[in-house]
């Protein structure tokens, strides 16, 4: 007799949180495993609304007709009208309840100056227009000074150039509804990206489902240079693999030029722009492309040679930043599994893009592969590649083009694996974001170095999340180790999601939240054996500008 429809749900829920959740009230045994006290907190009620949740949508699956059962397809209009009405919305409130922080009053302070007396010369600004945004004095970055001796701001103008019409529109809202826009329009072009490297509309909304979410969804309403960069990029990549008309090349040429005005990191990404549009293209439409790259490029370098007397985009830092040859082992991990700033933690659905990597070999996604490297290198070898102080995976959202189509991929290959766990993924961050946005005041967004992240303080119980996530923001011998368990289980992980793809009992693993649980439950009883409890808090340092 086959199985009601309401009994598997009903005891993945028993047997996945109950049990857990009870047995973290059992004394003896959190005395044994602290990490059984984890469970003990908000993070228990998160998951089982999150169960919940998944229990409900299975169920409205298997109750709909089978015409209503079809992959979920989109007009781009309704994804980017969706998009920027949630991120407005969202920015609006948070922008209204919580002042500037980090890079964003810098970027304003320029944008003012930009419309109001038409330069850079800040210093009129930092002496009192600060007001305008801000509590309390700015203490000014600068870079290098100009040929003249006067300062000059240590960051790039094209972002405060993007903002300066908004700002004189309508303030600080006015930039965070553009930068609403512009987020809608860089998931909007990640799924086209999706859409392009698989042909199948569904996963591409699916796609698009997880890009709108973390990071993009925090970088929609904070002020900095992530946003732009990623749609610029996605916009080029996009022309570029379609069949670009000269009008489609020139402007693809157009947003490759915007990303070094946007930040001195991203020339290697147009630079490997660029060298697509020459393997690409060809006759009127590589001319239509060459011709306005060619001339930003100059207009580029005349810019930094009539501001430093250099032709040169580094004279801003006058040279080669010391900061900039500071490549250590924790900068790849910690982008990914850092508490404050890592990927992983905030928005785990991006676990099936790191599953899709290796299907970038193929031929026709080596673009995607090559621009996405590109960007990560100049981060990866930046001493403060976390960013400072700003909303997690902040250097991570210009690669959402890359990791967009890393997750088509998987998508599209297997419904084995982790693919079974996407909702669940997607369901979590989901949680994660809206508590994260819930309470601006709070600041539970904003990360600073190696200090205790309030996501996971707010989270947590008589046992503290943060003490079972690495913080690789500093040298600590305790997070090492704590690192390497987390990177194990991750490649532990990815290789059974490949074994899954081959072998059903494996799948079969897969395809109970159960498993996931008691995974996290067995990786915490790892740590608790092998890494030990944390050490005091280290002092903080000195405060750094942020790449």
């Amino acid at each position: 007799m086959p199985r009601p429809w309401w009994r598997r749900p009903a005891l993945e829920v028993a047997f996945g949180l109950a049990l857990p959740i009870g047995a973290a009230h059992n004394d003896a045994l959190v005395a044994r495993l602290p990490s059984l006290g984890l469970l003990r907190g908000p993070l228990a009620l998160v998951l089982v609304a999150v169960a919940a949740l998944l229990g409900a949508w299975r169920l409205l699956d298997r109750r709909r007709p089978a015409w209503a059962r079809a992959p979920l397809r989109a007009p781009w209009w309704l994804l980017l009208t969706i998009a920027a009405v949630v991120y407005a919305a969202v920015g609006l409130r948070y922008a209204s309840k919580l002042q500037v922080s980090g890079d964003e009053p810098h970027y304003l302070v320029m944008a003012q100056s930009l419309w109001r007396d038409h330069d850079l010369d800040l210093r009129d600004e930092y002496d009192h227009e600060w007001a305008e945004f801000s509590p309390g004095p700015l203490q000014p970055h600068w870079g290098a000074p100009r040929a003249d001796g006067r300062p000059y701001p240590a960051h790039s103008p094209g972002l405060p150039l993007l903002l300066a019409p908004a700002y004189a529109a309508l303030g600080r809202k006015g930039c965070v509804l553009l930068l609403a826009l512009m987020a809608a329009g860089a998931a909007l072009a990640c799924q086209r990206l999706a859409l392009r490297a698989t042909g199948d509309e569904g996963v591409a909304t699916a796609v698009w489902v997880a890009v709108a979410g973390p990071p993009l969804f925090f970088y929609s309403f904070h002020l900095y240079t992530e946003t732009p960069s990623a749609l610029a990029l996605a916009a080029s990549l996009l022309l570029l693999l379609g069949s670009p008309g000269p009008a489609g090349a020139a402007l693809s040429a157009l947003c490759a030029a915007a990303l070094p005005w946007l930040h001195l990191k991203m020339i290697p990404a147009a630079a490997a722009l660029g060298l697509l549009a020459l393997v690409r293209l060809r006759g009127w439409r590589l001319v239509a492309f060459l011709v306005p790259a060619a001339t930003a490029a100059a207009g580029f370098l005349l810019y930094y040679h009539s501001v430093f007397g250099r032709a040169s985009p580094l004279a801003l830092y006058g040279g080669v930043p010391a900061d900039a040859r500071a490549l250590s082992w924790r900068s790849l991990p910690g982008l990914l599994l850092d508490r404050s700033f890592g990927l992983l933690p905030i928005a785990p659905v991006f676990l099936l893009a790191l599953a899709g990597l290796p299907l970038l070999r193929r031929r026709a996604t080596w673009p995607q592969l090559a621009i996405g490297l590109c960007v990560l290198a100049p981060v990866v070898s930046w001493r403060m590649w976390w960013g400072g102080q700003c909303p997690p995976a902040r250097m991570l959202v210009p690669l959402l083009p890359l990791l967009a189509v890393a997750l088509a991929l998987r998508l599209a290959s297997s419904p084995t694996g982790l693919a079974r766990w996407y909702r669940g993924l997607l369901l979590t961050g989901a949680a994660f974001a809206a508590l994260a946005v819930a309470e601006p005041g709070a600041r539970l967004l904003l990360n600073r170095g190696y200090r205790p992240t309030r996501l996971w303080a707010a989270l947590s119980g008589p046992v503290a999340i943060g003490d079972y996530l690495p913080s690789l923001t500093h040298d600590s011998a305790r997070d090492t180790r704590l690192a390497l368990a987390w990177l194990a289980a991750l490649v532990l992980l990815l290789g059974l999601d490949a074994l899954a793809r081959r072998r059903l009992r494996v799948d079969r693993a897969f395809s109970s939240l159960a498993a996931a649980v008691l995974g996290l439950l067995l990786l915490g009883a790892a740590v608790d054996l092998t890494v030990g409890a944390p050490a005091p808090t280290p002092p903080p340092p000195a405060s750094d500008p942020a790449p």
